[in-house]
């Protein structure tokens, strides 16, 4: 199970969403997300698994989950490159 780590949320600003840390997290950086990135990271606050990420996201927009499978994949590890999920 993937899950975002307990004190991060996404802020909607426009048409984007932004990574902020809340409390006593020290967080340097800015991380911004669009549409996609929000529908993915609303799934992992409720810890789901990549491939549950990956059958939901293709369900949502309409196409095969193949075709989107490397992408999800891809922003998942530059999530836990940035250390906010476990």
């Amino acid at each position: 199970m993937m899950k975002i780590k307990e004190g991060y949320r996404l802020r909607k600003v426009g048409n984007n969403s932004i990574v902020v840390a809340l409390g006593g997290i020290n967080f340097t950086g800015l991380i911004t997300v669009n549409e996609t990135g929000t529908f993915i990271w609303n799934m992992l606050e409720k810890g789901a698994e990549p491939n549950e990420v990956v059958e939901a996201l293709a369900k949502e927009c309409e196409v095969n989950p193949a075709d989107i499978q490397d992408e999800v994949m891809e922003f998942l590890e530059k999530l836990k490159g940035a250390d906010l999920v476990e």
